[in-house]
């Protein structure tokens, strides 16, 4: 129920993306310039952050109204790169600094509390080390936050630099995309709250103030910004043409791995602010629930799997006839009909609206239906552990730029960890039980089932864990 619940609001929102304002950020020049600030969070990110702070040379923009400020908590040789390139800026008229701390306490938010003092502007423009922004952002972003007192922040899409790199890329970059569609454009048209990424989002300087900054220690800082904001009675803005370009993972064990801090983060988020989301006057009652079951949405994770490996052993150990496995229900199979013709629906639209809807992407579609249940088990023990209350390990996405040379040293958090362990079991399982049932003549179970264990199998990257096994034990 809990998934479907989910997905039924999903179709609302894509629904609603047809009445999205296509002219949004297009208003009159502003009469006035404020001054903006940059700011950037960094930790080791020598192959990504020149081209960052270069694109912020051709931002059409006065430089005498802008300030870039860099949180950085790195110790390689990103330090250099960050202080010769703010050492350009500076020379070009662009007052530029950086920020930098012993330890890492708090993480990414730690880090951006510490430079809050050093913000000079009336809005900051918060990017990630890899988000490359286009000449035209601030003057878009500013005019779409000046036509309403309520707007707290300005998001944008998210752009893919390396959209083309493998397959892998491809597939991140069209749930991206299908994602800032339903869940940004359809959010804005019904005035819903939705959760920004902290790299492609302007925010006011006095909400900022007003909010108190970011939470301490918080793995998705991004996400309990937009819980503050919209609590203070704020609203948020999506410019859906106004793109920032960044990074996609490469591989599906980084994208499984980062998919699951961000479910525990919002898990972890949502029970810290459960009572002050749902007792807040300045929301709507159905704001509140919109913007809860937004954070506990990762607990589709838990249900589809309890619900799919109990049908599975209730057909096995005989607790239900293969008639009445609710896989082979007309209701639920009539149930979950709508939500998956939405979603193909909704990816096609997303191609639609950036004119990139070629037979070449539109075919990742059914795959990129199968590729999301490979995150299912890691989800759903990032959610748990956020339930539980534990921040956790916060995994920093491996960032490579356009180098050819993938540094493996960027690995190194990648590793058979208990998670790996749980999706081997979970896995390995399924396939075997997928199986058993299709002799039952359950083929949507068994379908589900083979799906979820031959794409979480392929999703490990067994052969190259494998591999740094022997190796190193050829070595001792």
């Amino acid at each position: 129920m809990p998934g479907l619940l989910f997905s039924y609001y999903s179709v609302i929102l894509f629904l609603s993306t047809f009445r999205y304002p296509k002219s949004l950020g297009d208003e009159p020049p502003l009469r006035e310039t404020p001054i903006v600030s940059i700011l950037i969070a960094t930790f080791n990110e020598k192959f990504v952050v020149a081209n960052t702070l270069d694109a912020l040379k051709s931002l059409d923009y006065p430089r005498d109204k802008l300030q870039v400020v860099v949180a950085d908590d790195s110790s390689d040789e990103t330090v250099d790169v960050i202080d010769g390139k703010l050492f350009e800026l500076n020379n070009l008229g662009i007052h530029a600094l950086v920020s930098r701390r012993k330890g890492r306490a708090g993480f990414k938010s730690g880090a951006l509390n510490q430079t809050a003092p050093l913000l000079k502007g009336d809005f900051v423009l918060l990017l990630d080390a890899d988000s490359t922004v286009k000449p035209d952002v601030l003057k878009r972003g500013l005019n779409a936050a000046s036509h309403d007192p309520r707007i707290g922040f300005v998001s944008f899409r998210v752009g893919h630099y390396n959209r083309e790199q493998n397959l892998t890329t491809r597939l991140f970059a069209l749930q991206q995309d299908q994602g800032d569609t339903v869940a940004k454009m359809g959010a804005y048209s019904i005035d819903a709250p939705y959760s920004f990424q902290g790299g492609f989002v302007l925010v006011s300087m006095a909400v900022l103030r007003e909010v108190g900054f970011w939470p301490n220690d918080s793995i998705v800082e991004d996400a309990d910004l937009s819980l503050r904001i919209y609590c203070a009675g704020y609203r948020g803005v999506y410019l859906s043409d106004v793109r920032i370009f960044s990074e996609d993972p490469s591989s599906l064990e980084v994208w499984k791995k980062q998919a699951a801090r961000v479910a525990q983060g919002w898990a972890n988020c949502a029970i810290a602010n459960a009572r002050k989301i749902l007792s807040c006057r300045k929301l709507t009652v159905w704001r509140r629930i919109v913007l809860f079951s937004t954070l506990v949405g990762p607990f589709q994770g838990l249900s589809w799997i309890v619900v799919t490996f109990v049908s599975a052993f209730g057909l096995i150990f005989g607790f239900t006839a293969p008639s009445n496995s609710i896989f082979s229900s007309p209701i639920y199979i009539i149930a979950v009909t709508l939500p998956v013709v939405t979603f193909f629906g909704s990816g096609i639209y997303a191609l639609h609206i950036q004119k990139i809807m070629t037979p070449r992407n539109l075919i990742l579609l059914p795959l990129l239906s199968y590729t999301s249940s490979c995150m299912t088990t890691a989800i759903m023990i990032g959610f748990l552990n956020g339930m539980r209350g534990r921040t956790g390990f916060f995994f920093r996405t491996p960032k490579h730029g356009l180098a050819a040379d993938l540094n493996k040293q960027y690995h190194r958090e990648v590793r058979l960890d208990r998670i790996a362990i749980a999706e081997g079991v979970l896995s390995t399982m399924a396939l075997a039980l997928s199986i058993i049932v299709l002799s039952y003549g359950v083929w949507a179970l068994a379908l589900t089932l083979a799906g979820f264990g031959a794409l979480t199998l392929k999703s490990m990257n067994l052969s190259r864990l494998t591999s740094a096994r022997i190796r190193a034990a050829s070595a001792t």
